[in-house]
């Protein structure tokens, strides 16, 4: 039997032992709590709300990482640039960002700033929520930008401006290609991590799928439907977006380099 195949066999034994196991827990938990299940009821007047809900939370997601990927990737050329008031800006924003709640930024860029600016620009839940989200990804694409930047071999540098090149076109046209490849793995974490953390956006009136998930539970006094359903819709996005950025990890030869140069 080939390698690929007995690991793919193995693969899907692991699968069926987990979605196994979970039938289990799942069926112990429903007879222990003598819990009436109304899927029907659910299904039946509810999904459209939990649908709902989904869209808006892939576009809040959606437009945040549109925002977040510039203002991550300028920052974490900040934190790498020969400027010390560049290098100065990027540490302050990091660790700003990072060394504050989520929750903490939502609630502040809702409630604190959108007053402050309010004659000026409108900051809806939806706006406010993409903001803080788009700031605080942003923070951590940086860094891992940063890092990826150091990890490319420094005589690539010394190269490059050998040969005439300015260190902005260095960068650009010879260093980030290469960072490219190795950051696409922790990127794909933040964009998982993004997906999830647009449930915060709820605590400030976004009917995303959290908000909707507790609004059924509130008209329905359904329990456990509509959370399962939430975990399982968010599990189902996370586990797309793994299987998108491995297709574009193969596609652009990630790994496959490391591997011809050992």
């Amino acid at each position: 039997m080939r390698r690929t195949t007995r690991i793919q066999l193995t693969r899907f034994a692991i699968y069926a032992a987990v979605l196994t196991l979970a039938g289990l827990v799942v069926g112990t938990a429903a007879q222990n709590f003598s819990y009436s299940w109304q899927w029907g009821r659910f299904f039946g007047d509810y999904s459209g709300l939990l649908l709902r809900g989904l869209g808006l939370t892939l576009a809040v997601a959606a437009t945040s990482l549109v925002f977040a990927l510039p203002i991550g990737v300028l920052v974490g050329l900040c934190r790498t640039a020969q400027d010390p008031g560049a290098r100065l800006f990027g540490f302050v924003y990091v660790e700003l960002i990072r060394g504050t709640p989520l929750l903490v930024q939502v609630m502040i860029w809702y409630f604190v700033i959108a007053k402050a600016i309010e004659g000026v620009v409108e900051l809806t839940s939806f706006s406010a929520g993409v903001c803080a989200l788009s700031c605080f990804t942003a923070a951590y694409i940086a860094e891992i930008v940063r890092s990826g930047i150091q990890g490319v071999d420094p005589g690539q540098m010394e190269a490059a401006r050998s040969l005439g090149l300015t260190h902005t076109q260095a960068m650009l046209h010879v260093i980030l290609p290469q960072a490219i490849r190795r950051i696409l793995p922790p990127l794909a974490s933040e964009f998982i991590a993004l997906v999830k953390d647009s449930s915060l956006a709820s605590v400030i009136g976004l009917e995303e799928l959290t908000k909707r998930a507790q609004d059924v539970q509130g008209r329905s006094y359904l329990t456990f439907e509509p959370w399962l359903t939430v975990a399982l819709l968010y599990l189902v996005i996370c586990v797309l977006l793994s299987l998108g950025v491995r297709w574009l990890e193969g596609y652009l030869g990630v790994g496959q380099r490391e591997r011809a140069i050992r």
